[in-house]
C-alpha cells in the first residue's frame, strides 16, 4: 500500500500536494541526488563484499514491523529521507551512515574550535605518519602507530613541553590510503593551546620525538621532513570545515585519493567497476578498522568545550526534527524498491514532487511492479510442472 499526504481517503497521490513555497536550488538538488545515488550504490556493493556485516541490511529492514516504511521531507533543505528503517551505524564501511555520522562529528568539531578560539585559545593541525612499503601489513602498521602515539603522549619531555606551552587537549582522527607503497595510515590531530605557539620550533621538536616513538614501536623511522607536519589555526579550521561534507562523505577514509593513492571509498568504487584486487583490499581494510573509533578526544576536552557525548549509532539514526512525513510504502512495495535498486530514485522523485507537484513515485512503483510481473511470468514459463500442465491443457483442447 502506498499512501501520501493530503486527501488520502480519496486515494490522492503526491501530485495533488501543495507545492513547497521555498525556492530550491535545482542544480544543488541534482548534485545531491547524484551523490546520494552513488552512496546507495556503494552501500550495496559494500554489502556484497562484506556479506556478514550489518551494512547488508542498512536502510533495507524495518525497525518496527507493524509500521510501513515512511518517507519524510525537509522543507528547509528540500531533501527527503526514509523513516522506520534500520541503520548499521558504520563510519568505516557504509557510505550512507558515514555521511550522516561525519557531518555530526564535523559540527561537534566546529563548535568546539569556535568556542575555544573565541575565548582566545589557539588550535593547530598536526599530521603524523611513518615510512611504509608495499606489502606491509595494515593491522601491524596501525598497531605500531597506536603504540607510537601512546609513547608520544606519555614521554616526559613531550609532557613538559606541552605543559609549558599551555596545551589543554587534543583530538585524533585516523586516515588511511593505499598507493604504490602499499597502505598509508596516518594521524590528523587537532592540538588545543591556551595561547599561540611557535609552529616551526614545535614541529621540529615533535618530529624528532615522533621518530624515537616510531623506533620504540618497531615501525620504520620516518624522516623529519615527511613524518611530521604542523599547520596553524587557519588551516586547522579550514580542514575541519571541509571534513565530513557530503560531497566527500567523510574527510578521511572516503575522500578522493591524490597522486595515485586510493582511499577506501576509491577502492570500493574500483571494486564496483570490476577490479577484484581493489575489492580484496577493501575487505582487508574493513576487517582491520572494524570496531575502531574514528575520533578520539583527550580526557576532559569535550567537557571543556561543552560538546555533548554522542555515539556513531545515535548520529546515524537521528532523524531531522523539522521534517514531515509525506508518504509511506508497505512491505511488499518496499521489497520492490530494494530489489530493483530504487531507494535513491524514490527519494529523488519525492523531492521533485514536492517542488513541482507532478507525480513520479507512483510511476516508479508501477514500472517496478510491471517488471516484477514479467519476471514472474518468465520464471513460470520455465517451470517444469507448469509446462507439463500447459501441454496437458493443449492436448485436451485439441
Amino acid at each position: 500500500m502506498v499512501t501520501s499526504i493530503g486527501n488520502s481517503e480519496k486515494g490522492s497521490s503526491l501530485g495533488t500536494m501543495t507545492k513547497c513555497q521555498s525556492n530550491p536550488d535545482f542544480k544543488g538538488l541534482r548534485e545531491n541526488a547524484a551523490r546520494r545515488a552513488e552512496k546507495y550504490a556503494l552501500q550495496n556493493h559494500s554489502g556484497k563484499l562484506l556479506p556478514k556485516e550489518r551494512v547488508c541490511k542498512c536502510l533495507k529492514m524495518r525497525i518496527t514491523k507493524e509500521k510501513d516504511v515512511g518517507i519524510r521531507y525537509n522543507e528547509t533543505r528540500s531533501t527527503a529521507h526514509y523513516d522506520n528503517l534500520q541503520r548499521c551505524g558504520s563510519i568505516w564501511i557504509c557510505p550512507v551512515c558515514a555521511a550522516q555520522i561525519s557531518e555530526g562529528r564535523r559540527q561537534e568539531l566546529k563548535a568546539g574550535i569556535s568556542k575555544w578560539t573565541t575565548e582566545g585559545g589557539s588550535v593547530y593541525l598536526l599530521t603524523l605518519t611513518n615510512s611504509h612499503h608495499h606489502g606491509d601489513n595494515l593491522d601491524q602498521l596501525l598497531t605500531g602507530q597506536q603504540k607510537a602515539i601512546k609513547y608520544l603522549w606519555g614521554d616526559r619531555k613531550t609532557k613538559e613541553r606541552f605543559a609549558l606551552l599551555g596545551k589543554v587537549g587534543h583530538i585524533i582522527t585516523t586516515e588511511v590510503t593505499h598507493g604504490k607503497n602499499g597502505w598509508h595510515p596516518h594521524y590528523h590531530i587537532l592540538l588545543f593551546f591556551k595561547n599561540a605557539v611557535d609552529i616551526k620550533a614545535l614541529r621540529l621538536f615533535i618530529a624528532f620525538e615522533w621518530q624515537n616513538c616510531c623506533r620504540k614501536s618497531g615501525l620504520k623511522t620516518p624522516s623529519v621532513e615527511h613524518g611530521c607536519d604542523l599547520q596553524d589555526g587557519t588551516y586547522a579550521d579550514k580542514y575541519v570545515s571541509k571534513w565530513g561534507l557530503e560531497d566527500e562523505m567523510t574527510k578521511g577514509h572516503t575522500k578522493r585519493g591524490r597522486e595515485g593513492s586510493s582511499t577506501p571509498w576509491d577502492l570500493l568504487r574500483l571494486s564496483e567497476d570490476g577490479c577484484e584486487r581493489s575489492g580484496r583490499l577493501f575487505q582487508q581494510y574493513a576487517s582491520t578498522f572494524k570496531g575502531k573509533r574514528q575520533l578520539h578526544w583527550s580526557r576532559g576536552l569535550k567537557a571543556l568545550l561543552l560538546v555533548e557525548e554522542t555515539t556513531d549509532e545515535e548520529l546515524a539514526t537521528e532523524t531531522e526534527k523539522d521534517s514531515i512525513e509525506v508518504r509511506t510504502l508497505d512491505r511488499d512495495l518496499f521489497k520492490l524498491v530494494i530489489k530493483y535498486k530504487l531507494r535513491a530514485s524514490v527519494l529523488r522523485a519525492v523531492e521533485l514532487e514536492m517542488t513541482d507537484g507532478y507525480s513520479r513515485v507512483d510511476d516508479l512503483i508501477m514500472e517496478a511492479a510491471i517488471r516484477e510481473s514479467k519476471e514472474n511470468i518468465a520464471q513460470l514459463m520455465k517451470d517444469e510442472e507448469f509446462i507439463s500442465l500447459r501441454h496437458q491443457a493443449l492436448a485436451l483442447a485439441s
